[in-house]
């Protein structure tokens, strides 16, 4: 007679597919139904499933899909409100008696809400304002970011994509290696699309590449295995990212990185995750990707000051694009973008948006402030410089606006209530009047 060894088989039960998990939560639909007491729209299963497929890691299904469900059921069963109550609520709301207890229904948008909840990720379903604000993503880009059309669109278009549904699965939304000149808003446009998809820059990951040059940079960005010194601490790259799963990505200096994080890279952008120290999954399939390289700039710089064509230019940096990083971590890419030297009307443009930069930060003193075009002209005379684009403007601005306005403020001389205007002087620089000065009483 047969007899068990005494020894236990380990047994591989694969993950349901999508359309398995759907029909799973069919079949408890009424059990949950019954549980919270409301009705489950069959299109909150199939939205519990899409979402959790997209933004919920480190979970399989239908576990994930289920708890999906489950929570968004408690949740509307929270808000179930008398029928007197005429107020329209985010639920939908059903009742054939006056005095009873309207009956919540579960749809879509309740199952996005917990994702949100659960990731902090802006989930929702797309309803015609998330629809204008996508269409116009490129534009309000473009309000920061100056005379890069082309990179601000190709962005723009990524992110279009994906919040439609129709980006690589399993891959990152894009992933852009922009060149180009210091100064030329490479670093702003990935703090302007952290900014426009989160309400905020810090929703921006920032890593200076020139600080992982050697070999052990790998284990500084994924995490040190299992009896090496910081393991404790996880990957500095893949704690941020498990942690805060759709994100901006910035790899500033990629050239400066070491070979093998490049490799790290390559893997990165082909499968959309990363394995830690600890042997943990990291999803990036919800970030965007962006590394920045001065990689043959002086080119473009040529170009711009007519020694050689455009066009040319543009072939030399690709040509040294192609040296330096491997066909398989180029190919990979979304997109390479090349982006222009500024022309001094692009760094007109910048002065005017870094000075409203200026009149936003003192009219949260309750100070009115405005500037001249003579003033704005001044700003970009002193402080234009071919070589690092607009940062030196914002450097200007900060020692030669900002200063001035700090010593009048604890001087005493411009308060609460108070309006500056700034106007070209005379001999050279700028000169500041004060049109409403600070009460005496104010300023006692």
């Amino acid at each position: 007679m047969p007899h068990s060894s005494g020894g236990s088989r380990k047994v591989h039960v694969e993950e349901p597919s999508a359309q398995a998990t759907i029909a799973m939560l069919r079949a408890l639909k009424q059990q949950y139904e019954q549980h919270h007491g409301l009705e489950i729209q069959d299109a909150a299963l199939v939205a519990a499933v899409q979402l959790a497929a997209r933004y919920i890691s480190g979970c399989p299904f239908p576990d994930k899909a289920i708890d999906l469900i489950d929570e968004a059921g408690a949740t509307a069963a929270k808000t179930m409100m008398p029928v007197g109550d005429q107020e329209e609520n985010v639920i939908t709301l059903q009742s054939s008696s006056k005095n009873a207890v309207k009956e919540a229904i579960v749809c879509p948008n309740h199952v996005a809400q917990v994702v949100s909840q659960w990731t902090g990720i802006p989930v929702t379903v797309l309803d015609q304002e998330e629809k204008d604000r996508l269409i116009h993503l490129a534009s309000r880009l473009r309000e920061r970011v100056v005379g890069q059309d082309e990179a601000v669109n190709l962005v723009a278009q990524a992110v279009l994509r994906s919040r439609a549904g129709f980006d690589q699965p399993g891959q990152p939304i894009g992933s852009f290696l922009f060149l180009g000149s210091t100064g030329v808003g490479k670093t702003e446009l990935a703090k302007a699309l952290a900014d426009q998809l989160f309400d905020s820059e810090k929703m921006l990951v920032r890593f200076d590449m020139s600080e992982y040059v050697d070999r052990g940079s790998v284990l500084r960005l994924i995490g040190a295995p299992p009896s090496y010194k910081g393991h404790e601490d996880g990957g500095q790259l893949t704690e941020k990212i498990r942690r805060r799963p759709y994100s901006v990505i910035l790899f500033d200096e990629v050239e400066k990185a070491d070979p093998s994080v490049l490799n790290l890279f390559i893997q990165l952008l082909d499968d959309g995750v990363l394995t830690d120290g600890k042997g943990r999954t990291v999803d990036f399939k919800n970030t965007i990707i962006i590394m920045t390289s001065n990689l043959g700039a002086e080119h473009l710089t040529a170009g711009m000051a007519g020694k050689i064509t455009m066009e040319a230019a543009r072939d030399l940096v690709m040509q040294q694009v192609q040296k330096h990083f491997k066909p398989e971590l180029r190919n990979r890419m979304s997109e390479i973008v090349i982006f222009e030297p500024l022309s001094r009307d692009n760094l007109k443009e910048i002065v005017k948006i870094q000075m409203k930069s200026v009149v936003a930060s003192v009219a949260s003193r309750g100070i009115s402030l405005s500037a001249s075009d003579a003033a704005l002209d001044v700003v970009l005379l002193e402080s234009y410089n071919p070589m690092y684009g607009a940062r030196p403007v914002k450097r200007w601005l900060l020692k030669n606006v900002m200063t001035d306005l700090s010593e009048m403020l604890v001087s005493g001389q411009i308060g609460e209530g108070s309006s500056v205007s700034i106007d070209a002087a005379n001999d050279k620089g700028l000169k500041f009047e004060v049109a409403t000065k600070v009460s005496d009483s104010r300023r006692n």
